[in-house]
């Protein structure tokens, strides 16, 4: 595997479990033990009911284009050669919204409301990152 040039995600140690299932080409993410919400990014305490309980739950990882951009700029060296390449917000059928590329599709192709998964791309050894490809 060659070397990961571009920028790594800062992982704090709420976010970590979140990072290491993906490693295990699975979505997880915390849902408030109280209330049954998703959330995403992590974080310590639930924004709809303030409980700090939760646990790791499975998602489908399944979802809807909410919006996309296509970058023809490069705003860092090392995606120069992926020009132009799109970043999309993603609706999970569990609830949060994600951000990432949509791969396999070409950019001109993507629609609102376009049903996606997630896909697993590993970057480096220690490094998954999700990505989306249409249904």
């Amino acid at each position: 595997m060659k070397p990961y040039d571009k920028p790594r995600p800062i992982v704090s140690p709420v976010e970590q479990p979140y990072w290491d299932f993906l490693r295990k080409h699975e979505v997880r993410l915390q849902q408030c033990s109280d209330c049954g919400v998703f959330r995403f990014p992590a974080s310590p305490v639930c924004a709809e009911c303030d409980s700090r309980c939760y646990t790791w739950a499975r998602s489908s990882g399944k979802g809807v284009v909410f919006s996309w951009v296509v970058f023809h700029k490069s705003y860092f060296p090392s995606f120069a050669n992926e020009l132009p390449y799109n970043v999309a917000m993603v609706r999970l059928e569990d609830g949060p919204m994600f951000i990432a590329n949509i791969v396999g599709i070409e950019n001109t192709a993507i629609r609102r409301g376009m049903p996606v998964e997630i896909v697993f791309d590993d970057v480096a050894e220690d490094l998954t990152i999700p990505r989306f490809r249409v249904v």
